[in-house]
């Protein structure tokens, strides 16, 4: 009888810990993490390069222009706008970087004097709300 007891006990002490096993299991599988709809990921920003006025002329003073925008959204906060401005065939040491400022609506400028005629390179780096863009334009100077 003392032998029956055993084995009655050591059958509840094992359903016992196999329930225990099977709670801890599933409760280690629930998400404490809401769903609350699709991840919405931000637009890239865009960057449109002009200079004013639009026909440049050597030893003349021109703005270089970089509007930032990000969906239907003028960009006024970046980190940095930088246009990197070299002559054709110039080496990359060669290249002058100049830190525009911020005016309004979206438009980052600086004032810039092309001292000789010919064709001209500009990178705007501009780095905004975790994106880095650096549209490479072309322009003449007459």
């Amino acid at each position: 009888m003392l032998i029956l007891n055993r084995l009655k006990e050591r059958k509840k002490m094992a359903r016992f810990f196999s329930l225990l096993i099977v709670l801890l299991v599933l409760s280690g599988c629930g998400s404490t993490v809401s769903n609350n709809g699709p991840e919405v990921i931000p637009e890239l920003i865009d960057v449109q390069f002009k200079t004013d006025p639009e026909i440049v002329k050597a030893n003349e003073v021109i703005e270089l222009i970089a509007t930032v925008s990000q969906g239907n959204e003028k960009v006024d906060d970046a980190d940095k706008v930088e246009f990197e401005i070299w002559k054709e065939g110039q080496e990359e040491s060669q290249h002058e970087k100049i830190e525009a400022n911020y005016q309004q609506d979206g438009l980052y400028v600086i004032s810039y004097i092309f001292e000789e005629p010919g064709k001209y390179f500009i990178y705007s780096h501009t780095t905004a709300r975790s994106y880095h863009s650096m549209p490479k334009n072309e322009i003449l100077v007459k």
